[in-house]
């Protein structure tokens, strides 16, 4: 990756038939190109963007296998997700918990 992205909020609005248009920082941050392929995983209601490489494939497939192994459920996964979600945001956005 050629830059760091800061914990600064962006908006994106959807636009015709779908489409979504990442802020230049952003695209600058990630080093993501004009036409790259990107993965779109849901989480509950939670869009997840990684770009596409074999590597994040195949860790994404060895992920789901571990979870399936250990029994590990989306529930579970998604409840843990809501509470680094929120540790995130009282650590990076302390204004908005007074």
């Amino acid at each position: 990756m050629s830059g760091v992205l800061t914990s600064k909020l962006e908006t994106v609005r959807l636009g015709a038939g779908g489409r979504l248009t990442l802020p230049p920082r952003v695209l600058e941050a990630l080093n993501l190109q004009p036409k790259q392929e990107l993965i779109i995983l849901p989480v509950g209601e939670t869009l997840v963007l990684v770009p596409r490489s074999s590597i994040v494939l195949e860790a994404s497939q060895t992920i789901s296998k571990i979870l399936d192994e250990e029994g590990v459920t989306r529930e579970e996964l998604l409840a843990d997700l809501v509470e680094e979600r929120q540790q995130y945001n009282r650590e990076h956005y302390p204004e908005l918990y007074g």
